[in-house]
């Protein structure tokens, strides 16, 4: 009985400690795509640069390479950091008065051979006088510990 049990125990562990990579989902346009999850540390840096967002542009420029490509909800384009601050800057008004608050992030890596994370960060801002409630869904593209392209929509809310 104790060897079964032994045996059986042995069988458990080997299959428990399986590591098949799981894969789902596809890009159109590139043959035999299929993303996975990407890592923590990714969505760690995106939650970090939340913190400094229209408060202290000196950190968050820290976050990103200088060539990010950047497309804004209002349809805005740069490619480099000081046009990505400055749009922040133009587009934060009185960032004091407003009531953001982050819905959740993950981080998924469309192609484990090139490295890199795309980000999905997605967050609820109230009502102001001037402004409806609207949820604010942006992506980023991290790689070595920087953020290299950046998206952003938004989406205003009745409810």
């Amino acid at each position: 009985m104790k060897k079964l049990l032994s045996i059986t125990m042995i069988l458990i562990f080997f299959i428990s400690c399986e590591n098949a990579q799981k894969s789902n989902g596809f890009i159109k346009g590139a043959e035999g795509s299929s993303w996975q999850m990407g890592t923590q540390a990714s969505v760690d840096l995106v939650v970090e640069l939340d913190k400094y967002w229209g408060v202290d542009y000196d950190k968050m420029r820290t976050f990103f390479a200088d060539t990010v490509k950047a497309r804004f909800e209002d349809g805005k384009y740069y490619e480099n950091v000081d046009g990505f601050i400055g749009h922040v800057k133009e587009t934060m008004d009185n960032p004091g008065t407003q009531n953001w608050g982050m819905g959740g992030a993950f981080s998924i890596d469309l192609d484990p051979t090139k490295g890199g994370d795309w980000v999905n960060a997605w967050f609820m801002v109230d009502a102001t006088d001037s402004k409806p409630k609207r949820r604010i869904n942006e992506w980023y593209y991290v790689k070595n510990g920087k953020i290299h392209q950046f998206s952003q929509d938004k989406q205003d809310r009745l409810d």
